[in-house]
């Protein structure tokens, strides 16, 4: 036997220790059982009974730890194997019992062992915990109750769950799972002795509910995956042959599940988020319709606009020429001017020169003492200067003659490229009314010049004059702002058009929808249909099998052996019969019958039809029947063994009888045998008389 985990480090209970006779061998009156420590489940015992070499043997954990220590073959493995995580799985399959999955070791043998006819035996273990608003300790036990016989090859299996606190009893302290003469309690002794507080489970799927609802609340699936990762990882020696794949899939089955409302999310994000990749495809193909578009429509309205800026740009040439010319001829004009007062102050210096000159001729005449000849050659200088004036003042005077008639050419060059401007632009203004572009672009003028411009303050609007008198740069701002205005014109034109194809497409989609949502339609009433139809041949099925087997039921027989002396009565019946007593075989075979009458029983077929809508186990009919043929198999194999020991006991009376009978055939009269109340010797043998 293992030793059990030293207890001294756990705390007392307040339950009685082991005085029953019937406690696990080295538990003293003394001991204490173990307490849970924390608010969490921990592991407290575990224990067997009448299972493999253990007749009734006891673990304890230490801080939710079990050590088992031991030499190869004492049996550590098989502790663990027949404890966790069986009594979580509570399935008798070798691969889910035994760490190394061997097929060929079954839950039978450790029962059985190959030297019991019969055994029943249990597997249990304890879980403690402090409940968290009262402070008491709470305890919850699983086990699992097995049951073997030699001439069956199935295991009958039961499962119960009982809770507990410091006030009920536990297992091994007032909580027994055998009799007090060390008989292992069957499935009904174990019901009645957990009353209350314990349930016992036939069905291992609603055991194993009723586990995860206690202990883990993680549900069916992820229940499920949490066994099978503790199967997984308790392989014997899995660092040394790793399974990555196996070890994988076990850690991802054993991840919890997604919520749906984050499920519904995620479903909710890739339904849109394709119906985002179908607008950006579509929003993509609509830009490349629309950049060719805009590619062919820019070179369109370039074409369009440079021609109907033609006659503008060939008035705005021709006004740019006259302004120039008129500019030159003004400046002309203006250095005639200059010249022409230049020359008329120059004249009227020349005068009063000549004046002053002549006045002092006319000192130099009446003064005596000047000479004649100096005064005579000063006026002569003074004549040619006067002439020189007077020559400069007719090419001054013929010059400003000729800026005037220029000037005047100017200006006729001007008014008849006003009047082609005005042309122009009544033009452009309706090409810019038709368009919509008005308004708004007189951003270059200035306060003067925009003082002086009509009511939307455009260039167009401008007068010649006031056209004339801008400068480059306010006619290049607005010539921007028309082209802008041109632009967004076009732009607006082209999200217009954008917007339309939008619309088509929305509309193409939504059509598509309604057509992909009749069809859906047609296909969920067509599977409603099928469903109900399929609905409708179960329930027939489930009828005909009900009546299927309300025939074979009311038509099986209860095979009864022949009597001896019947005529038709098979060897072995006959031998049955007779070694039955009458009153035994009529009280056999008509329990029987009973059991036959009760497979026939409403409730019965009522559980058939259960099943048949969900066939999770197996056939409850054939397994009723199975269990009646078994029952009734084992009984007549007892009768035969009791026939078979009647034949050698009838044999060896005949033998005797036969060598008795040829004794007194031989003339022999055999001595009968001395009765028990004499003794020996008590009275002699007489001798036989004369001619014998």
């Amino acid at each position: 036997m293992l030793p059990d985990p030293s207890p001294r480090d756990l705390q007392p209970s307040a339950l009685p220790g082991a005085a029953d006779p019937r406690a696990p061998a080295g538990a003293g009156a003394t001991v204490a059982l173990p307490q849970p420590t924390r608010t969490r489940w921990q592991p407290l015992r575990l224990g067997l009974v009448e299972l493999f070499h253990y007749d009734s043997e006891e673990f304890w954990f230490a801080d939710g730890h079990l050590l088992l220590r031991g030499n190869n073959g004492t049996g550590k493995s098989k502790v663990l194997s027949l404890t966790l995580p069986f009594l979580f799985d509570a399935q008798l399959k070798p691969s889910r019992i035994e760490p190394d999955g061997d097929s060929g070791k079954r839950m039978g043998w450790n029962l059985l062992m190959g030297s019991y006819e019969r055994r029943i035996g249990y597997a249990w273990i304890e879980f403690g915990r402090v409940d968290e608003a009262t402070g008491e300790a709470r305890f919850l036990t699983l086990g699992a109750g097995l049951s073997a016989s030699a001439g069956r090859a199935q295991v009958d299996s039961w499962y119960f769950v009982f809770d507990g606190d410091t006030t009920t009893p536990r297992i091994n302290a007032g909580l027994w799972l055998t009799s007090p003469q060390r008989v292992t309690l069957t499935r009904e002794r174990l019901r009645e002795t957990l009353g209350a507080n314990g349930q016992v489970f036939d069905s291992a799927t609603v055991y194993r509910r009723a586990v995860d609802e206690r202990l883990f609340r993680l549900g069916a699936q992820r229940y499920e995956a949490l066994i099978d990762t503790l199967i997984q990882l308790r392989q014997p020696q899995l660092s040394k042959k790793p399974d990555e794949l196996a070890l994988s899939d076990a850690l991802t089955e054993a991840l919890p599940p997604l919520g749906p409302e984050l499920l519904a999310d995620v479903a909710e994000a890739m339904a849109r988020l394709e119906e985002d990749r179908q607008q950006l495809e579509d929003f993509r193909g609509l830009a490349a319709a629309v950049s060719r578009f805009e590619t062919r429509y820019r070179r369109y309205v370039g074409a369009r606009s440079r021609r109907q800026a033609r006659a503008l740009r060939q008035a705005q040439t021709e006004y740019d020429n006259a302004s120039r010319q008129r500019n030159e001829a003004q400046a002309t004009a203006d250095a005639t001017r200059a010249a022409e007062a230049a020359a008329t102050e120059a004249l009227h210096d020349g005068e009063r020169e000549l004046e002053r000159c002549r006045e002092r001729v006319r000192v130099l005449v009446d003064d005596p003492a000047n000479g004649l000849d100096a005064a005579a050659q000063d006026a002569r200088e003074r004549q040619a200067d006067a002439d020189r004036t007077q020559r400069a003042r007719a090419q001054a005077v013929e010059r400003l003659e000729r800026a005037r008639a220029e000037v005047e050419a100017s200006r006729a060059r001007v008014d008849e490229a006003t009047s082609g401007v005005e042309r122009v632009r009544g033009g452009f203004r309706d090409h810019a009314l038709a368009s919509g572009l008005t308004g708004g672009l007189s951003s270059g003028l200035t306060s003067g010049q925009r003082g002086r411009a009509p009511d939307d303050g455009s260039l167009v609007a401008l007068a010649p004059a006031a056209l004339a008198a801008l400068d480059d740069a306010a006619v290049t701002q607005d010539a921007v702002a028309w082209r802008e205005a041109l632009t967004r014109r076009g732009e607006e034109v082209a999200l217009v058009g954008r917007r339309l194809h939008e619309t088509g497409q929305a509309r193409a989609r939504h059509r598509d929808c309604e057509q992909l949502r009749d069809e859906r339609k047609q296909v969920f009433e067509g599977a409603a249909s099928k469903r109900e139809q399929a609905d409708a041949a179960v329930e027939a099925a489930i009828d005909a099998l009900r009546m299927a087997w309300e025939d074979h039921l009311a038509g099986l027989v209860v095979l009864r052996p022949a009597r001896a002396g019947d005529g038709d009565a098979h060897e072995e019946g006959a031998e049955v019969a007779d070694g039955l007593g009458a009153g035994d075989a009529a009280q056999a075979w008509a329990a029987q019958g009973e059991q036959a009458d009760e497979l026939a029983s409403p409730s019965r077929l009522a559980a058939l039809a259960e099943w048949s809508r969900d066939p999770v186990d197996e056939d409850p009919l054939r397994l009723a029947l199975a269990r009646g043929w078994q029952a009734l198999r084992d009984q007549v194999a007892g009768e035969r063994a009791r026939i078979r020991l009647q034949d050698d006991e009838l044999e060896l009376t005949q033998r005797r009888l036969g060598e008795e009978q040829a004794l007194l055939l031989g003339g022999e009269s055999p001595v009968p045998p001395v009765p028990y109340t004499r003794g020996e010797g008590t009275r002699p043998a007489a001798s036989p008389g004369p001619g014998r």
